[in-house]
């Protein structure tokens, strides 16, 4: 017998018992509820229509009462409780269920007829008070009202009361048959559950113990001991997970004998690839331990190389790298720097050298995440460069801007004609020779400005400054411009916006660079518009947006760079240096600057500054 037919076998029978349980735990709920359906229709009805029939009763008597007082409204109150009196009888007299109840009806139905005879003849109109009297207190051939009175309560109630026995008759066979039932349901959920055990018991040791021999093993398996077999006692199910297993466990047996010096060598291969490496090489695991490093990450970054069964340490990044990190590790997000001002400096053998940190999320072919590579490039020669490149640059500017300045004034002389006149072709050559030295003095002065906010040489003075001023400023320099070219400038109303820390000079130089750009690369008939916003409690974004012609997004990154210009789409004489120079400023603030833009729509700058806070000493 197979393990599926043993179970069916064992399973049918309860399933069988269950269902008869349950379909007589619902025979039983349907004759206790038709029991108590039966109280409530046969004789509930009764016991309702006889206590209507008796208060009415009661006030049509008061009404003989209001009338012997002399009250005018006793017959309207006669005939009005009479009309609730007869619909309660009738009611009754429809609704006879109990033996001995139809006779007590009929008498119920002689003494009204009497005490509506007497009663009508109590209101006749010829009726004096003593004659009322005599009707209600002593009667003639036939009993008196209030006789009649106290016989119709007394039927009444034997009605009302023969009912209500019988309801509670009723109720006391509801709960023997509820007594029943649960007596019923009890014994058999006692046999289910007892037959159930039975089950249980004979198809756990039938099915658990050759499992338990597999699980046995498999745990073996998990700790490293591959020589494991299963004994197979059937040819069920069980018998062929047993041999699958088995074949399972040969065949681990031969993938490890087989890969064991291959997976060895592999680990070999990738250890000495990053050894290799002469920048700092750090793999971490999800869990932030290093599992690998190579030796210039162990001397930089002071790693302890791994020892053979020690768990890998956690390794805590320089503050700069922690939240990239973070990110590489649970959001799979990479981190590349090229700007050398975001450099890693650090100091090693009495010498400071500078690395870009590159963080690279590693991941399996299900695009899981095993880790991170944490990459250091050593730039210290390339910044080294760069510095050498622009301190060459400010030195060239600087030799050239005096002899420049010289020129240019000897061209504004000439031009002024102060020492003879000029024939129109003179005067056309020195006007262009006036407007390339005036360029020239330009590019130098940027130059020179980039110079000093690259090495830090230009003193800021902070204050706090509201963004609202800022931006009107800024727009009201280039307005004239503007408006020559048929642009709006809109400056939004931002009162509301805190104060930001900020030089007023250094900040609007680098606006009207950002607006300078806009007008030049926005059509006639375009707007420009300046706004801000608060972010946080630390920092205001100011921006600069327009309906430009916008910049193709490959291009976006590149547009802070030095001398960048965008292909194919530069207008005027620009250098690319007005850009960079807005950025230096940005940064020399503790700012951040960034770009959006789409080709045909126009372009956003965004500059965030700190907020200025109360207290905050002016730097």
């Amino acid at each position: 017998m197979t393990l599926r037919w043993r179970i069916v076998s064992a399973l049918v029978p309860l399933l069988c018992l269950l269902a008869f349980i349950g379909a007589t735990a619902i025979l039983l709920l349907r004759n206790v509820g038709n029991r108590i359906e039966d109280i409530l229709r046969e004789n509930y009805v009764s016991v309702e229509a006889m206590v209507g029939l008796n208060e009415a009763l009661e006030r049509i008597d008061s009404s003989f009462q209001f009338a012997l007082q002399g009250k005018e409204d006793a017959r309207s109150e006669y005939t009005k409780n009479w009309s609730v009196y007869e619909e309660n009888l009738s009611c009754e007299i429809n609704n006879v269920t109990e033996t001995g109840e139809g006779e007590l009806v009929e008498r119920l139905q002689q003494l009204t007829a009497a005490y509506r005879r007497q009663g009508d003849a109590f209101f006749a109109a010829e009726s004096s008070q003593a004659t009322r009297k005599r009707i209600y207190f002593d009667g003639t051939e036939e009993p008196c009202l209030f006789e009649l009175f106290r016989s119709i309560k007394a039927v009444a109630y034997s009605i009302r009361r023969l009912n209500q026995e019988s309801m509670e008759r009723a109720s006391v066979k509801a709960k023997q048959t509820a007594t029943i039932s649960q007596i019923g349901l009890a014994i058999g959920l006692t046999t289910t559950v007892v037959l159930a055990a039975f089950v249980i018991w004979s198809t756990t040791r039938a099915v658990l113990k050759p499992i338990q021999a597999v699980t046995q093993s498999v745990i073996a398996i998990g700790s490293g001991n591959l020589n494991q077999a299963v004994p197979i006692v059937s040819h069920d199910e069980i018998g062929h997970l047993a041999e699958a297993f088995n074949l399972m466990a040969r065949h681990l047996r031969a993938y490890r004998d087989s890969h064991s010096a291959r997976l060895l060598r592999v680990q070999r291969t990738s250890q000495a690839t990053i050894d290799s490496f002469p920048d700092p090489v750090v793999v971490i695991d999800p869990n932030g331990r290093v599992e690998m490093a190579n030796p210039a990450a162990h001397r930089l970054l002071g790693i302890a190389p791994p020892t053979d069964g020690a768990e890998a340490p956690v390794w805590m990044p320089p503050s700069a790298l922690r939240q990239p990190l973070a990110d590489a590790l649970k959001q799979d997000r990479l981190f590349l720097t090229q700007a050398f001002d975001q450099t890693l400096t650090f100091r090693h053998n009495g010498e400071e050298r500078s690395y870009l940190p590159q963080i690279l999320p590693i991941k399996d072919p299900f695009q899981n995440t095993l880790g991170a590579a944490v990459v250091l490039n050593d730039v210290t020669r390339f910044r080294l460069l760069d510095r050498i490149k622009s301190d060459l640059v400010a030195t060239v500017s600087h030799e050239l801007k005096t002899p420049l300045t010289s020129v240019r004034l000897v061209l504004h002389l000439l031009l002024e004609e102060t020492i003879g006149p000029l024939t129109p072709k003179q005067t056309e050559l020195l006007i262009d020779a006036r407007d390339n030295a005036e360029r020239l003095l330009n590019t130098i002065e940027h130059l020179l400005a980039l110079a000093r906010l690259e090495e830090g040489r230009e003193c800021l003075i902070l204050q706090a400054e509201l963004p609202q001023s800022l931006l009107q400023d800024a727009a009201d320099l280039i307005r004239t411009r503007a408006e020559s070219k048929r642009i709006e400038v809109i400056v939004e109303d931002v009162l509301g916006v805190p104060p930001v820390a900020a030089d007023a000079v250094r900040l609007g130089h680098a606006l009207n660079n950002l607006l300078d750009n806009a007008i030049t690369y926005t059509e006639p008939g375009g707007r420009i518009t300046l706004s801000a916003q608060k972010l946080d409690d630390q920092t205001v974004r100011l921006s600069v947006a327009d309906t430009g012609v916008g910049i193709p997004p490959e291009h976006v990154r590149h547009v802070f760079e030095k001398f960048f210009r965008v292909p194919d789409q530069s207008r005027g004489h620009g250098t690319g240096l007005g850009l960079a120079i807005v950025r230096e400023i940005v940064l020399a603030h503790g700012g951040q600057v960034s770009c959006e833009s789409r080709t045909g729509q126009g372009t956003t700058f965004y500059l965030n500054l700190r907020t200025w806070h109360q207290g905050e000493p002016a730097a």
